[in-house]
């Protein structure tokens, strides 16, 4: 079913203001981002209802923008991209560990107070902060991630 314009998401609005901006069509940002040709025509027709990180992150570069302005803020004409030392990326990088600790939390069905959750995601930040190649580096939070769940379900049967 085709989503109006009215009742389109707010990343999607930003998306579709985005491409005309910058003079794309569906398939030519798909391409561009090195997406499935029809993923972006996908999402403007509401198929897929939130994308996940690493395509927001693509289409983001593609149109030259963050994806946190891509995702929620208001759509500005292709604002330039982040410096490599500037503090959106820490948080563009914190919002990736967040977004995968809790995919595999749920995987787990491993339940985590809000002091264990941040606890984690400060020690994973902390491991990928120096690393160089940061788009890398993120590839490999799974199984960071893994093992500090596995350590605090460990933890946790100890103190019982």
């Amino acid at each position: 079913m085709k989503q109006t314009l009215r009742s389109q998401p707010r990343w999607a609005a930003n998306l579709r203001a985005l491409m005309q901006a910058g003079g794309f069509n569906p398939r030519s940002l798909s391409l561009k981002a090195g997406l499935n040709p029809t993923a972006v025509r996908d999402m403007l027709e509401g198929r897929t209802r939130f994308p996940r990180y690493d395509t927001v992150q693509a289409l983001a570069e593609a149109l030259g923008t963050t994806p946190a302005q891509l995702m929620g803020g208001e759509p500005k004409n292709a604002a330039p991209l982040k410096s490599a030392n500037n503090p959106d990326n820490d948080l563009d990088l914190l919002t990736e560990i967040i977004a995968r600790l809790q995919e595999v939390a749920a995987e787990y069905t491993h339940p985590l107070n809000p002091r264990d959750f941040a606890g984690i995601v400060t020690a994973i930040y902390r491991q990928l902060q120096g690393s160089k190649p940061r788009k890398a580096a993120a590839v490999s939070l799974r199984p960071k991630i893994c093992n500090l769940l596995e350590y605090e379900a460990l933890r946790r049967r100890s103190r019982r």
